[in-house]
């Protein structure tokens, strides 16, 4: 674990959080909407890597309705962005993963970013595309990861980050995917993380 431990504080962390509409289904765990249950996710998420990344993560929540972005978040602010956001409209992924890449690159240090979505995006070739500019424009494939994680079971999301895992032909292979199911078999969010890493 202390490899691990080791290995991730090169990172700088960023997490993209979708709030888009469908995230209201109730299809999860416990009769939880998707938001509900990311919620939890998230905060573990950043409860984890805060003691990693001193100066805490940047956070993105995106929909049609508009995307923030959040600085230095800690597990507790989490819960309070979620407070102030509720899912509405669509799902404009490319400028979420823009507004990531801002925050990208602030330190020498690598950046891991994790992506919470539930659904294919508004436009799926503007989204590839945000991807294949970052990756052909690293001169060495861990600078940059990209991990998305699917919020419940739509299968056009899964085809969709399925395609981003494995047919975007760039330079760098910087994505991973996995279903909720597939992450929650790691035992801590460390293993998680570098299985995306060395993917």
């Amino acid at each position: 674990m202390s490899d691990l431990l080791a290995k991730l504080s090169e990172y700088d962390f960023i997490a993209v959080i979708d709030a888009s509409g469908s995230m209201s289904t109730e299809d999860m765990p416990g009769g939880r909407t998707r938001w509900q249950f990311m919620q939890e996710t998230a905060a573990q998420f950043c409860r984890d890597l805060g003691k990693l990344d001193a100066d805490g993560i940047d956070v993105v929540v995106f929909s049609g309705a508009g995307t923030d972005t959040h600085t230095g978040v800690t597990a507790d602010k989490v819960t309070e962005i979620f407070r102030t956001r509720s899912p509405r409209s669509s799902t404009p992924l490319h400028q979420a993963l823009e507004a990531a890449l801002k925050c990208a690159g602030k330190s020498a240090k690598k950046d891991f970013v994790i992506v919470f979505t539930d659904g294919e995006p508004d436009d799926e070739e503007a989204a590839k595309n945000v991807i294949r500019r970052a990756a052909n424009g690293l001169d060495s494939d861990d600078d940059l990861t990209f991990l998305f994680v699917q919020v419940g079971r739509d299968p056009g999301a899964t085809r969709f980050l399925k395609t981003l895992d494995d047919g975007l032909n760039t330079k760098f292979d910087i994505v991973d995917a996995k279903t909720m199911d597939e992450a929650e078999k790691f035992a801590t969010t460390a293993e998680l993380i570098v299985a995306a890493i060395n993917d």
